[in-house]
């Protein structure tokens, strides 16, 4: 009897156990479907994404206010691509990103975001905090919209509910407060104040928060006074280190920014950023001076790789460019290859924001830059040979970089490898990554070739059509049609601007400044667009400088203009009161320059261009092409 009773109660527990786990329903959201709808940490989430299209996707599992990212390796079967991952315990949300070839699946703007439940299936506290903030901070990057609105609701909601998240949510909270409504954000961070000085255990980093907040306001005093408060309870904390810094960047005497750096690295065990940055600083100086002794002693003490890697490469490129000094550059060129190389191997160097994938990505694209500038040193050397080796391990396989790609045809050239020539510049023009040298090589290599041969130009009138077409195919796929928001902006001679009184025209707005080096490089090719158009009414250009600050501001955009001698149509991004934010800029989502916004006829946003791939030629096509899409 009782192995009955023993048999029928583990069938029982065995009956609800599958009945637990049969209750468990996937969640679709987009294209991904994850295996349940109530996630926990610490389980294993199964993911089907459809589609046999190969993918590239990692997950960022939310801690806090801090992400990490994961890499996740699908697998492709019956049409669709599936994995696993196990969540880690201390998450408390998840964003899935997704990339097909450059382009990330945003699920309509909405991402694969995801709150984790605990095992009464409530949410996680913080988990609604994290989603709702992930997209501020890489909606941009990965196509997801923000609503900045809906995450202090959110937030508000979440500190509400769980007053111990205000570690991680507080200061991010009063942030966006203050930014969306001064009024309130001044009140609510007076309450903070209170809290904070009625507190006998403050750490630095509510401290800083509250003398950032005094900065953020305009209350100077205040904020002087709490950093002199801060410096004084911290001597080796953060606001002390950057009290160093300020210093050794205004500092002029050598031996006094080298005290400073000493000083610094006897209070941190590690000198991360700002020590290294202090470190270089005095190892680039000294390298001017040509103390080669103590530019070594600098360069030894930076603790970073990838950061002494940088410094030797800078120092080696502008010599390989003029071909000066080409021993010592190939020196520090090649102990800048060494350097990231020893970073490949490493398992202890990747740093926490970055998943093995995406740090394996970065390291091969500094290896490239680096391995470009050696190839060009030993190419002034005579060694072609190696030359080329070095620049086959430098080059994307896409041909995107025109000047790398000219360097390239160029030391083929020298090799006589005339077979390799025609093929890699034919992928070039026709990838419209090509520039006059690479066509000229073109030519020479297709007679080198093929002697007999009088089709040339036929050919290469062929490929550059064949560009064309590519061009046209790749910018209608990126054609937008938003509302572009309006604005009313100064030019240089004081008058308004106002998008409502372009109505009817193709718009082109480029945003750039004169800190820029990638505005300055497309700048030549836009002066040509400029003079395209100058005498066609329908288009107009507006070089809308933005992220520019000082009380010279204008003198210094029109004393450029000028030097170069530019027929721009220059307008001024006005700073938004009491912020570090510029109007337009905010208004159209710029975080990076060169951008450029073309507006249609029609008053909407019709392409959004961001950065300079280094050929003005192509840079010229595409806004030729943008523009014919607009008219016809």
């Amino acid at each position: 009897m009782k192995k009955i009773t023993l048999y029928s109660l583990l069938m029982i527990l065995v009956f609800f156990s599958c009945q637990e786990k049969a209750e468990k329903k996937p969640y679709t959201m987009g294209q991904l479907t994850i295996s349940t709808e109530h996630p926990q940490p610490g389980e294993t989430l199964d993911l089907t994404y459809k589609g046999e299209q190969e993918v590239e996707a990692f997950y960022a599992y939310m801690v806090g206010n801090r992400n990490y990212p994961v890499d996740i390796e699908f697998t492709e079967k019956d049409g669709e691509q599936k994995s696993s991952i196990k969540i880690p315990d201390s998450a408390v949300a998840l964003a899935f990103i997704i990339k097909m070839e450059e382009t990330y699946d945003n699920n309509d703007k909405k991402g694969y975001l995801i709150s984790l439940y605990d095992k009464d299936g409530k949410p996680v506290a913080g988990g609604q905090a994290a989603t709702s903030y992930y997209p501020l901070t890489y909606g941009e990057e990965y196509g997801i919209s923000a609503n900045e609105n809906a995450t202090i609701n959110t937030l508000k909601s979440e500190l509400d509910a769980h007053p111990d998240l205000e570690r991680h949510w507080q200061v991010p909270y009063l942030r966006l407060v203050y930014k969306n409504d001064k009024e309130a954000g001044e009140a609510q961070i007076k309450n903070y104040a209170t809290s904070i000085h009625n507190n006998p255990n403050v750490s630095e980093n509510e401290y800083s928060a509250l003398m950032q907040f005094y900065s953020m306001m305009g209350d100077k005093v205040k904020a002087d006074s709490l950093r002199k408060v801060i410096v004084g309870k911290f001597p080796k904390g953060n606001t002390a280190n950057y009290e160093i810094v300020e210093a050794f960047q205004q500092e002029a005497d050598l031996d006094k920014k080298a005290e400073l750096l000493q000083t610094y690295s006897q209070n941190n065990s590690k000198l991360g950023n700002i020590g290294n940055y202090m470190a270089g600083n005095l190892a680039r100086t000294y390298y001017e001076e040509n103390d080669m002794d103590k530019f070594e002693k600098y360069m030894a003490m930076i603790d970073d790789k990838a950061s002494q890697a940088s410094t030797y490469n800078n120092l080696a490129w502008p010599l390989a460019e003029k071909g000066e000094n080409l021993d010592q550059a190939e020196k520090m060129s090649k102990k800048s290859l060494d350097l990231i190389t020893s970073l490949e191997d490493s398992k202890t160097d990747k740093p926490d924001y970055f998943s093995k994938n995406q740090y394996k990505k970065n390291l091969k694209a500094y290896y490239d830059m680096y391995a470009d500038t050696y190839a060009l040193i030993l190419f002034k050397q005579g060694n072609i040979k190696d030359a080329i080796a070095y620049q086959e391990k430098a080059h994307d396989e896409k041909g995107r970089n025109t000047e790398a790609n000219a360097r390239y045809i160029e030391y083929l050239m020298a090799g006589e490898q005339f077979e390799n020539v025609k093929e890699k510049a034919e992928q070039y023009i026709k990838s419209g990554n090509s520039n006059d040298q690479i066509k000229e090589a073109y030519k020479t290599a297709y007679q080198k070739v093929n002697p007999d041969s009088k089709d040339v130009d036929e050919k290469l009138t062929a490929l550059n059509e064949e560009a064309y077409q590519n061009q046209v195919a790749d910018i209608k796929a990126t054609m937008l049609d938003e509302e572009a928001p309006a604005f009313t902006v100064k030019n240089t001679e004081g008058k308004d601007v106002s998008l409502a009184s372009l109505k009817g025209k193709t718009v082109i707005l480029d945003f750039w400044a004169t800190w820029c080096g990638p505005c300055k490089a497309s700048f030549p090719g836009m002066q040509e667009v400029v003079t395209k158009y100058k005498d066609d009414d329908s288009v107009v250009l507006l070089f809308v400088d933005t992220f520019e600050r000082g009380d010279e501001r204008e003198k210094m955009v029109e004393d450029f203009i000028k030097k170069n001698k530019y027929t721009f149509h220059v307008v001024y991004d006005p700073m938004v009161p009491d912020s570090n934010d510029f109007e337009v800029a905010k208004k159209y989502d710029i975080s990076g320059i060169p951008t450029k916004v073309i507006i249609g006829p029609d008053g909407k946003m019709k392409f959004k261009s961001v950065g300079y791939n280094g050929s003005n030629e192509k840079l010229i096509k595409e806004m030729d092409i943008m523009i014919a899409i607009l008219k016809s």
